[in-house]
C-alpha cells in the first residue's frame, strides 16, 4: 500500500511538472503545429471544407480568420463547392407541423443534409423565386441560407409586381440583379403588353428590357423549370397550355440585356416532356415521352441541336414497389448526368446510362425534386450590409437555420 501510495504520489507531482512546462493560455494538443503550416497549404485544406467547417475555423485564431475570410478565397471556396439537389418532403412525424420537410441532396457521398427555414412570412412551402451563386430570391427578399443572411431586394418600397423570372449576375458591372415579367411598364402606366423588367439587388430604380412575343403571350408567362445561364444567356423555357401544349427557347443576353429567340430541337414533339440544363459549358435538353420510360439528351452544337445520347430509366416491375410506384418523375440533377427519379414512396438516383446507384426511400407518397439547386457561398454582398430590417422582424430573421453538413 505504501508503494502504491508512493507511485501515485509521483504520479502526480511529474503531471504537474509536465502542465508547468507549458505556456498559459496553450494547448498541449498542439495548435502551434497546425499554426506552423505554410500558409499556401493551410489554404488548400480549409477551401476543401464544407462552409460550415471555415466558419468554425475562423474562429481558432487571427490568422486562420483573415485567411478564411479573404475575397479570393470565399471565391474559390465556393467554386469547389458540390451543387446540392433540394428535395420537398412531408413526413408522418411532421403531421403536427404544416411545413414540408426540406432537404439538401449531396448525390456523391449519397447523404441529406437538413436544409434551412425561411421565415414564416414567406409561407409554407418552399418559396424560393429564383437562385444564383448560393444566393436565393424569396419573396421580396434575397438571402444566403449559408451565412443566414436576407435583404429587402429594393431599398425603398417594393417597386414592382409581378413574376420573377430569374437571378443573374450582370458581369460588366458585378452586379445582381432579377428579371422579372409583368404587365407594369415603369413609366407608371398599366398596358396589355406583358413587359420584361430588371432590378439591380439594392436599387428601387427598376428598368423594361422589352415586350418579347412568345407563342400566346398575352395569356401571361408560364416558364417552365428554372432558366439555365450558358455563356452570358439565359434560355428561358415556356411551355404553353392550350389545346394542345407547345415548347418555345427564348434566350436572354444577360451582358447587354436584350432578348432573341432559339429554334427548338426537332425531335421535340409538342406532348413531350422536356427540361433544359448545363453541361459542360453546353445547353441541354432532356425530351421524353410523360410515362418518363426513358430519356433522349440532345446537345446543342453551334446553334444546332444534335443527338448526345439516350437513358433508359430502371424497369420498375423489378423492383417490388410497383404497387405503389404510379406516376413518376425523372430529371438530371448534376454536370455528371445523374438522375433523380421520384416515384411514391421512393427517390431513385440513377446514372446516365440508367442503372440504379442508390434508392432512398420515404414514407411519404412522393417527394419533390425542386427545380433549385443550393452551392454554397460564404462571399460577401454589399447588399446585405446595406439592409435595414424593422426591429418587430429580428424575431422572424432568427428562424434562418444554417445548412448543417455534420
Amino acid at each position: 500500500m505504501l508503494l502504491r501510495s508512493r507511485r501515485r504520489v509521483a504520479t502526480e507531482e511529474d503531471a504537474r511538472r509536465r502542465r508547468a512546462t507549458v505556456p498559459r493560455g496553450r494547448s498541449r494538443a498542439g495548435p502551434d503545429r497546425l499554426a506552423a503550416l505554410p500558409e499556401d497549404i493551410l489554404q488548400d485544406i480549409l477551401v476543401r471544407l464544407p462552409a460550415d467547417s471555415v466558419l468554425r475555423c475562423r474562429a481558432v485564431c487571427h490568422s486562420w480568420r483573415r485567411l478564411a475570410s479573404d475575397p479570393a478565397f470565399l471565391l474559390d471556396h465556393h467554386r469547389r463547392q458540390p451543387e446540392l439537389a433540394l428535395i420537398r418532403s412531408y413526413r408522418p412525424s411532421d403531421a403536427s407541423d404544416a411545413l414540408p420537410r426540406l432537404e439538401a441532396l449531396h448525390i456523391r457521398a449519397a447523404e441529406f443534409r437538413p436544409f434551412f427555414g425561411f421565415p414564416k412570412q414567406f409561407g409554407s412551402h418552399f418559396p424560393a423565386r429564383a437562385s444564383c451563386d448560393g444566393l436565393f430570391v424569396v419573396g421580396q427578399c434575397i438571402c444566403n441560407p449559408t451565412t443566414r443572411q436576407w435583404a429587402p431586394l429594393a431599398t425603398g418600397p417594393s417597386p414592382h409586381a409581378g413574376t420573377v423570372v430569374a437571378l443573374y449576375r450582370h458581369h460588366p458591372s458585378g452586379e445582381y440583379r432579377v428579371l422579372y415579367w409583368t404587365r407594369w411598364n415603369p413609366d407608371g402606366n398599366w398596358s396589355c403588353l406583358h413587359a420584361y423588367c430588371v432590378l439591380t439587388v439594392g436599387t428601387d430604380q427598376p428598368r423594361s428590357v422589352g415586350y418579347p412575343r412568345v407563342g400566346s403571350w398575352r395569356r401571361g408567362i408560364h416558364i417552365f423549370g428554372t432558366p439555365v445561364l450558358v455563356n452570358d444567356i439565359l434560355h428561358l423555357h415556356w411551355r404553353e397550355h392550350t389545346s394542345v401544349r407547345h415548347h418555345r427557347i427564348l434566350a436572354f443576353h444577360t451582358v447587354v440585356e436584350t432578348f432573341g429567340h432559339m429554334s427548338l430541337p426537332a425531335a421535340v414533339e409538342p406532348r413531350h416532356a422536356m427540361h433544359l440544363l448545363q453541361m459542360g459549358g453546353k445547353l441541354v435538353a432532356s425530351t421524353g415521352k410523360d410515362d418518363m420510360t426513358g430519356m433522349t439528351i440532345l446537345l446543342l452544337h453551334h446553334d444546332v441541336w444534335t443527338y448526345h445520347y439516350q437513358i433508359k430509366l430502371p424497369v420498375m416491375d423489378n423492383m417490388h414497389f410497383q404497387q405503389e410506384l404510379g406516376n413518376c418523375w425523372a430529371e438530371i440533377v448534376s454536370e455528371e448526368q445523374d438522375l433523380l427519379v421520384s416515384c411514391y414512396g421512393h427517390l431513385l438516383h440513377c446514372d446516365k446510362k440508367g442503372n440504379l446507384v442508390a434508392n432512398f426511400k420515404f414514407d411519404d407518397d412522393m417527394p419533390v425534386v425542386l427545380p433549385h439547386r443550393l452551392k454554397e457561398s460564404l462571399i460577401q454582398h454589399k447588399f446585405f450590409q446595406k439592409k435595414n430590417i424593422p426591429e418587430e422582424e429580428e424575431e422572424e430573421e432568427k428562424l434562418i437555420t444554417v445548412v448543417h453538413l455534420d
